[in-house]
């Protein structure tokens, strides 16, 4: 499971969007749920769940992880209710375009300013998604992608905490979901690309060597057939060829690998979104967009790489993101001092030598320790 929180908050959206009661007490969920949704959930009217492996064992909860049964179901009640809301966010702070702002990592410092240019509500969609990756193990993931339409862009939506000041708005007309759709399965590509292409290298690798031992077994099983009977019957090689065939085939369905994604729910969110510009050091300036719902800064691109998802830091030239590293030039340690005439304690040149440095109008020390003679 590469993101519980997210799960929680599907998991237990889910089932009150079916009609359950949920309760949390620690790591335990107490779930209350109706007649037809127990029916479609297999399971007791009252059960415990948990996404603690180590708290299975209390009051008998059930594990909620990918792959697990209640999970399962839960993912099969929401899919066939094709989960859509609406809601509003109405933000609770004054500052929150600040706030917002230094959680990005462009905190107010010498130099940054930033200038609110306008504020409107805005339209903004939450994508969830399930893929799924099959050979011969399987793997899970969920994820969410928010979309702002208005301003074409998409990212990848990392909090768990989808609820907080979302209130229902029923009035509001189904929009066309069409664009936010492809945006959302693209940020989904991008996202997913890494872990799929290895998760695809390495089953093929292991289907590889799984062909070469099913081809080196029956030809050597072949070889010894006929060496020891090099006049044997045909029958028999053809029954061993025709099971190594059939070896064959069930090996690639094994380790063919798979990839799938199911969308899961969508939520339409109206939230305030402000214009902002940014003036940076450099007296260069740039037109950013943060909603007050996901505060993610859109339309900042880093100076180095030219990467559009923060965290963000300033340097010389602009704005650099998280991924990229300090150039040379900024982390090459500071210049030394001017290296100095003394010679350091300990060392050879520290005791006196009754000579002194060239060019140096200083006495030798042993001459401090003679006096003239008249």
């Amino acid at each position: 499971m590469s993101d519980s929180p997210s799960w929680r908050s599907f998991v237990v959206d889910a089932l009150r969007e079916a009609g359950a009661s949920v309760s949390e007490s620690d790591s335990l969920l107490w779930v209350q749920v109706p007649e037809p949704v127990r029916e479609r959930l297999d399971g007791p009217a009252r059960f415990a769940m948990t996404f603690d492996p180590e708290r299975v064992r209390q009051f008998d909860a059930e594990l909620i992880a990918p792959g697990s049964y209640l999970l399962e179901k839960i993912l099969s009640l929401a899919m066939s209710r094709g989960r859509w809301d609406v809601a509003r966010f109405e933000s609770p702070q004054a500052r929150w375009v600040e706030e917002a702002l230094a959680g990005a990592g462009l905190a107010p410092q010498a130099g940054l300013k930033a200038e609110v240019l306008g504020m409107e509500d805005q339209l903004l969609f939450l994508f969830s998604f399930r893929t799924s990756l099959v050979a011969d193990e399987k793997r899970e993931e969920f994820h969410m992608v928010a979309v702002a339409p208005s301003i074409g862009a998409a990212w990848r939506h990392d909090s768990g905490d989808s609820e907080a000041g979302l209130t229902p708005a029923p009035d509001l007309a189904p929009p066309d979901l069409g664009p936010a759709y492809g945006l959302a399965t693209g940020i989904l590509r991008d996202t997913t690309r890494e872990s799929v292409d290895r998760f695809r290298a390495t089953n093929l690798q292991l289907l590889e060597e799984e062909v070469r031992r099913i081809f080196g077994y029956f030809d050597q099983t072949t070889a010894e057939i006929r060496a020891a009977d090099p006049g044997g019957s045909e029958d028999l090689l053809r029954a061993i060829r025709a099971e190594r065939d059939r070896r064959l085939t069930e090996t690639l369905e094994r380790f063919d690998p798979r990839a799938k994604a199911t969308l899961c729910a969508i939520r339409a969110i109206v939230a305030p979104m402000a214009r902002v510009r940014l003036r940076f050091p450099n007296r260069t300036f740039t037109d950013v967009t943060v909603d007050a719902w996901s505060r993610h800064l859109n339309g900042l691109t880093c100076d180095l790489c030219g990467g559009t998802e923060g965290p963000w830091s300033l340097h010389h030239r602009g704005v650099r993101c998280g991924r990229c590293p300090p150039t040379r030039a900024e982390s090459a340690p500071p210049r030394g001092r001017p290296r100095s005439d003394t010679p350091r304690r300990g060392t050879r040149a520290s005791r006196g030598s009754g000579r002194a440095p060239a060019r140096s109008t200083a006495r030798p020390r042993g001459a401090s320790a003679r006096r003239r003679r008249p």
